[in-house]
């Protein structure tokens, strides 16, 4: 599809690339992986939880939630944000919350994040499903108070818990491990791109959270069987790093274990580090080893606390996300382009429009007159007309994207939240890690120029 840009990146210059595994190096039938992760969810709730078994009857609905959004833990309500923090668009439990709704509660004040007690964030691939459960619950207490369900931040908090044990006692991989089929997506093209970087000189690790043995069957599946230059992706990686502990790994020196690949035995490890197998270590001390600063080295993962925003703080190696809904995103806008610029003509009318109303008050006024009420409803009138048009355009558009949020990077005309931590810390961003296929490993990426405010 593409890689888009950010800031400056000479890939010439990048000696070592490093890839997350889960969700950028390897793909995930994200529909598939979150229906199965909200049945475990439901599992967990109605047996370490006691929550009444009725919560087996809700169905799964994927498109309900996306990423970027925020969940208001007492109040119960889901945000969508622009990237000035401010509520565009919100939902209580499945009800869409009106403008007047939003604005007796919010106030048009800027959401303070850092309020972790009040505000979740849904901030991974991996968190739909917990933010679709917890809807769906609050829904549920509302419309049936005999059930005697917790309150809303009880609830948030319990959901939560039921994913983390859920991807804690291995209730997740192990179904993966049971059908890799159906959870992994092959792509031939991200394989094409790896052993282009590596013709090409560059360094190749993966540092992931996930242990040895997931990581392997990962890798033996979505790697394997499409490489052309290398036996085994273990020929293929300099470097393989599991249970890293991001983001600690970005952050803390913790002990490296050498992982022997044919066993999955491990043991101590220090002095230089060989190509190989290992399992924890520290940024610093693989950046250190591999004798490169860190503009040197680049690193691609899917979340941007997790993968990108330590790197920042820490670490300064050059970053990459990968955003998988940008595949349907750019689809839909590429199909509304026609709607889009429709808008923008109706726009530029209506401003005409409000524009000839200002001129007329404003020498009526300052004749000391009032303004002509026939010419000013006639005015208004005309505005009103223009905006059923671009009310009845605006509809057509939403249907081509997500049915409840709409565009995943935009909150009304302003990029949405999630936009703004792309632009804020992803150097550059893509699709998928296969997009790389279609650009020299030697690409010299430069953002176009930013138009400000006063330019246009």
């Amino acid at each position: 599809m593409g890689i888009y840009i950010n800031r400056t990146l000479n890939m010439k210059q990048i000696a070592a690339i490093g890839f997350d595994m889960d969700y950028t190096l390897v793909r995930y039938d994200s529909e598939a992986f979150e229906e199965m992760t909200y049945r475990e969810m439901k599992k967990k709730l109605i047996e370490i939880k006691n929550y009444p078994t009725i919560i087996n009857e809700l169905p799964y609905k994927f498109n309900l939630a996306i990423r970027g959004l925020v969940i208001d833990k007492p109040l119960g309500n889901i945000l969508k944000l622009s990237t000035y923090s401010k509520v565009k668009q919100a939902y209580h439990g499945l009800k869409e919350m009106d403008f007047k709704s939003q604005q007796k509660i919010y106030q048009g004040l800027t959401i303070d994040l850092n309020d972790s007690d009040r505000f979740a964030i849904v901030d991974t691939t991996f968190s739909i499903s917990y933010c679709v459960l917890y809807m769906q619950i609050v829904e549920l207490k509302n419309l049936n108070p005999e059930l005697n369900l917790p309150d809303f931040k009880t609830i948030e908090q319990h959901v939560l818990e039921a994913l983390d044990v859920s991807h804690r006692d291995g209730s997740l991989k192990n179904q993966v491990k049971k059908n890799v089929k159906k959870y992994i997506v092959q792509d031939t093209q991200c394989v094409r791109a790896l052993e282009r970087f590596k013709k090409h000189g560059k360094k190749l690790w993966v540092i992931t959270n996930s242990d040895y043995e997931y990581s392997k069957l990962l890798l033996d599946y979505a790697i394997n069987p499409f490489l052309k230059d290398h036996k085994n992706w273990g020929e293929l990686f300099n470097l393989v790093v599991t249970l890293a502990n991001k983001p600690k790994f970005f952050t803390d020196k913790m002990p490296l274990l050498q992982v022997d690949a044919k066993t999955g035995l491990m043991k101590n490890h220090h002095g230089v580090i060989e190509d190989g197998v290992y399992q924890g270590g520290s940024a610093q001390i693989i950046q250190k080893n591999a004798g490169l600063s860190g503009e040197q080295i680049l690193y691609l993962g899917d979340h941007i606390y997790g993968d990108v925003l330590s790197i920042k703080k820490t670490c300064n190696w050059r970053t990459a996300l990968v955003i998988e809904e940008l595949i349907n995103e750019c689809d839909a806008l590429n199909q509304t382009e026609h709607i889009t610029a429709q808008i923008n003509d109706l726009m530029a009318e209506k401003v005409a429009l409000e524009q000839k109303i200002d001129d007329l008050f404003d020498k009526e006024f300052e004749r000391g007159k009032r303004p002509d009420k026939e010419k000013v409803q006639s005015s208004f009138q005309q505005v009103e007309k223009v905006d059923k048009k671009i009310g009845k355009l605006i509809r057509s558009h939403t249907k081509f994207f997500n049915p409840y949020w709409g565009e995943t990077m935009r909150a009304g005309v302003e990029p949405s939240r999630l936009a703004g931590q792309i632009e804020k810390y992803a150097c550059i961003y893509m699709p998928k890690i296969s997009d790389f296929a279609d650009y020299s490993p030697r690409t010299y990426f430069r953002p176009k120029k930013k138009t400000l405010a006063h330019e246009n």
